[in-house]
């Protein structure tokens, strides 16, 4: 009976192991977050069966063997997060904020259910605890505890805790995970000076704390990463609007060439009446260039569209970088906000200049197409970025890190996937065989 007591309380540390992959968003995951899962519960339960087995082994006189147990979970922990770390792509500082918290959970559910097991059992329950064969009560304690707590732990991590990591930068990483530790260090220091015989405070305390913990917990992380979020859209918006400005420039000096052209035809004809061809030649070849750069503007019609698309080709002339570029257009500028198809169009393609900036001359190649179908607006943008490592498997903008920091998620293309809901589309993104493939769809018939 007591191996499989023994087993019936560690198969209880299945729920926590569960929750170490909650906070990671699936491009963070090596694997698929099934597969992560089924692996994390056989190694539990191999473990568990090991550990009765050791702990059965190695009781004296009916009662348990503490310092080998202890050194057999310490041996099992450190095994179980070395591969959960691996299994993991994200920065150090995350994985041990969550590693922290896992075992700030653990250590307060163990401490509870032993508090609730002593308020129930009475005098009895030292000998009761450390007997070999263990205890129901405690047992059916640590599972009530656990059934109360997980939902909302599970909650915390996969609501609050997943989207703060995917915009914290450094510093914001290495203040919570002193936060995880000192909330760690109290919980243990509180719990040594509340013994569990002291009933019932004892209890009462171990769930005040719990509560004040979780509450602390969901209040830090939540404000944090919202002031961050903020400060980063804020700073994406400063940007975009400096670089709108500009584009808006381009649009009135557009204009003016444009007003300037029935000028330039009214001295045209008044040289040809005169018969001036010398004079006809060198003005047409003087104003040449500027009908070459008013050609060139024209994309699709829409102003808005052809403005950014002309800031940024111009930049990947100035570079030889070589674009294909085809639009086909009829009513985005009375449909999406200007605003909108500005930051849209240009995060994607002042991340494709970025990309191919690194690369050789030979090797840099740029492809732009935006066509509306329907109610539908199609945008695909697609660069050459090296061989690097991809998955054949669309992503969301999670899975690509920013340039700007190693520790800070691609802002810009969280940008983009924001507007593609805003209108009710969607945002892909896929690196593949060396080449960079962003595709946004935008439902222009959800403008309110």
């Amino acid at each position: 009976m007591s191996p499989l007591f023994l087993l019936s309380v560690w198969l209880q540390t299945i729920p926590v192991a569960l929750l170490s992959f909650s906070p990671f968003e699936d491009g963070a995951l090596v694997r698929r977050r099934r597969t992560c899962w089924l692996l994390s519960v056989g190694f539990v339960l191999l473990a568990c069966m090991v550990l009765a087995l050791i702990s059965q082994w190695a009781s004296e006189d009916g009662i348990r063997n503490y310092p080998i147990q202890h050194a057999g979970m310490m041996v099992i922990n450190l095994l179980y997060f070395f591969g959960w770390s691996m299994s993991i792509k994200a920065p150090y500082t995350h994985k041990l904020m969550v590693v922290g918290m896992l075992i700030h959970y653990a250590a307060a559910l163990n401490a509870l259910g032993t508090n609730v097991a002593a308020l129930l059992i009475g005098d009895q329950f030292l000998a009761k605890i450390k007997s070999e064969a263990g205890n129901l009560t405690f047992l059916l304690s640590l599972l009530l505890v656990t059934v109360l707590t997980w939902p909302l732990v599970w909650r915390f991590f996969h609501r609050v805790l997943r989207k703060s990591l995917t915009v914290f930068e450094t510093r914001e990483s290495r203040c919570g995970l002193g936060y995880v530790c000192l909330m760690l260090v109290l919980f243990g220091y509180v719990s040594r000076m509340m013994p569990y015989y002291i009933q019932p405070v004892s209890t009462i305390v171990s769930l005040a704390l719990i509560l004040s913990g979780m509450l602390t917990y969901y209040i830090f992380f939540r404000e944090i990463g919202t002031v961050r979020k903020q400060a980063e859209t804020a700073r994406e918006l400063e940007v975009w609007q400096m670089q709108y400005r500009q584009i808006s420039q381009r649009m009135e000096e557009t204009r003016r060439l444009r007003h300037d052209m029935r000028h330039h035809l009214n001295t045209l004809g008044a040289l040809n009446a005169q018969g001036k061809q010398e004079e006809i030649t060198e003005y047409l070849k003087q104003y040449g260039t500027v009908y070459d750069r008013l050609e060139e503007q024209s994309f699709s019609g829409d102003p808005v569209v052809d403005s950014v698309l002309e800031y940024y080709l111009a930049q990947a002339r100035e570079e030889e970088i070589p674009v294909k570029c085809r639009v086909s257009l009829e009513n985005v500028g009375s449909s999406v906000d200007a605003m909108d198809m500005t930051v849209l169009l240009g995060n994607c393609l002042e991340n494709a200049l970025e990309a191919l900036r690194t690369l050789p001359a030979g090797e840099r190649r740029l492809s732009i197409e935006i066509a509306q179908m329907g109610v539908m607006l199609l945008v695909r943008i697609r660069n050459t970025c090296g061989n690097l490592e991809g998955s054949e498997d669309f992503a969301g903008w999670e899975a690509f890190p920013s340039c700007k920091g190693k520790a800070r998620k691609g802002v810009g293309l969280w940008s983009v996937a924001a507007i593609a809901e805003k209108y009710g589309g969607s945002a892909e993104l896929q690196r593949h065989n060396g080449e960079f493939t962003a595709r946004v769809s935008l439902c222009m018939c959800n403008i309110g």
